[in-house]
C-alpha cells in the first residue's frame, strides 16, 4: 500500500538460488532491493527521519513461527539519521538484486 500511494521500500538481504522466486515477488511490488554477500545488518525502518524502528537481523533459513523478533522504536531524529546512514553505506556496498539473481541462475542450484 505504501508504495502504492507513491512510497518507497529499500530493503537489503544476503539470498542464496533457493529464495529467487521470492526476491522476485518482492520486486514484483516495486521494492527495492539488493544484495550484500553475508549480510548481517539489521532492519531498518524510518519515517520522516524523526521516527525509527530497528530489529536484529535474522537468518532467512532457520525463519520460524516461533522466532522471537527483537524491535526497537524511537522518536529521536538523531537515531533516525544514525540508522539512514548506516543503511545507505550498506546500500552503497550492495548489487541489485536483479544483478544477484542473473548470477545465481548462471550459477545454477547448488549441488549436493
Amino acid at each position: 500500500m505504501l508504495i502504492q500511494k507513491a512510497g518507497s521500500v529499500r530493503g537489503i538481504a544476503d539470498f542464496s538460488y533457493q529464495y529467487i522466486k521470492e526476491m522476485r515477488e518482492i520486486l514484483g511490488i516495486g521494492t527495492d532491493v539488493r544484495h550484500v554477500d553475508q549480510y548481517q545488518g539489521i532492519f531498518l525502518l524510518v519515517g520522516d527521519r524523526k521516527e525509527s524502528i530497528s530489529s536484529m537481523s535474522i537468518d532467512v533459513e532457520s525463519l520460524s513461527i516461533d522466532t522471537p523478533l527483537v524491535a526497537l522504536w524511537s522518536d529521536d531524529p538523531t537515531y533516525a539519521e544514525y540508522l539512514m546512514s548506516t543503511f545507505e553505506i550498506a546500500w552503497e556496498q550492495s548489487v541489485p538484486a536483479a544483478q544477484r539473481i542473473e548470477e545465481l541462475l548462471k550459477e545454477g542450484p547448488p549441488q549436493v
